[in-house]
């Protein structure tokens, strides 16, 4: 890799971020070969041995593409330039699946270096339109934009029964976490990791593999505020992070399983649908909140305050 450069003003100007590049630096130091990336960035996800081969080789072109650019100066203009040149000699469903590779690559540097954002966490809607193009028409299905997202999540947040203070804390986990509906369904309390104010679900992903993934920390919060609205008690390391709401006296909460996660969301789709709050036609399922484009980082304006 490039060499950062860091000049002295900057260090003595703002020295939290230069400790950051520090750390940054030191980091890719480790790295002495392709292979080093995928286990510093890439793994971790679950998934099979074959796609992490395919998300490497999109890393690997992109990089001999760029001629060496270090991934912390990587615009959302060198990742257009990318794809176009890749369009010109492969066909757009293989380019759809290197955009996709190197999308999952800069998401594992965010994770590690605090203070970096993902090129496409700040490139324009009409540039991830066109790098989710693909052959027979663009078959990608649709997705949220972020201000549908963020006005069904202020929708949400207004509902203070325990019905809908689930139904918020429900979207907002899905959508900054990325987790399918039977992990999310699978997870305790004591799957969940707190070290330095950052929170780690460990679970089992796709393939039946043990898998990790960093978790939003306004969204663990909100979770565990729906979690004292209905149990009036903190959680136990036994206990699922969602249940079933009863619907009759005398009825006991039950632990959320993966369809009634599908049929909670797909209600929530026809009350926002109904009430206008997404005018579009959308299919609303769990799997509708993995395809949204990568969440704001921290200071969006749709970070919740407790309830």
């Amino acid at each position: 890799m490039t060499d950062l450069p860091i000049s002295a003003d900057l260090a003595r100007s703002f020295p939290d971020v230069f400790e950051g590049l520090k750390k940054a630096s030191n980091l890719f130091d480790q790295i002495k070969c392709f292979e080093d990336l995928e286990r510093l960035f890439l793994k971790g996800s679950g998934l099979s041995s074959n796609t992490y081969r395919s998300y490497l080789e999109a890393v690997r072109q992109f990089y001999h593409f760029t001629k060496g650019l270090n991934p912390l100066q990587v615009r959302p203009a060198d990742i257009e330039a990318f794809y176009d040149d890749l369009v010109a000699r492969v066909d757009r469903n293989t380019a759809y699946l290197r955009m996709r590779g190197l999308k999952k690559f800069f998401e594992g540097v965010r994770n590690v270096v605090p203070f970096f954002t993902s090129p496409f966490e700040i490139m324009g809607e009409k540039l991830h339109a066109k790098l989710n193009c693909t052959n027979k028409g663009n078959r990608t299905k649709k997705t949220l934009t972020r201000e549908e997202l963020k006005a069904l999540l202020e929708f949400l947040r207004k509902d203070s029964s325990t019905r809908g203070r689930e139904d918020y804390a429900l979207v907002f986990m899905l959508v900054t976490s990325g987790l399918r509906a039977s992990e999310l369904c699978a997870l305790r309390w004591g799957d969940l990791e707190e070290s330095e104010g950052k929170w780690t679900a460990l679970f089992i992903g796709k393939g039946d593999k043990e898998a990790e993934q960093e978790l939003f920390a306004p969204a663990v919060e909100v979770c565990r505020q729906y979690f004292l609205h209905q149990f009036r008690r903190v959680p136990r390391p036994e206990d699922a992070l969602f249940w079933t709401v009863p619907s009759f006296p005398h009825q006991s909460p039950a632990a959320m399983t993966a369809h009634t996660l599908w049929t909670r969301i797909k209600r929530i789709g026809a009350i926002v649908c109904g009430e206008g709050i997404i005018a579009r036609e959308l299919q609303f399922s769990p799997h509708l909140f993995r395809r949204y484009l990568p969440f704001p980082t921290m200071s969006c304006s749709v970070t919740p305050a407790e309830f």
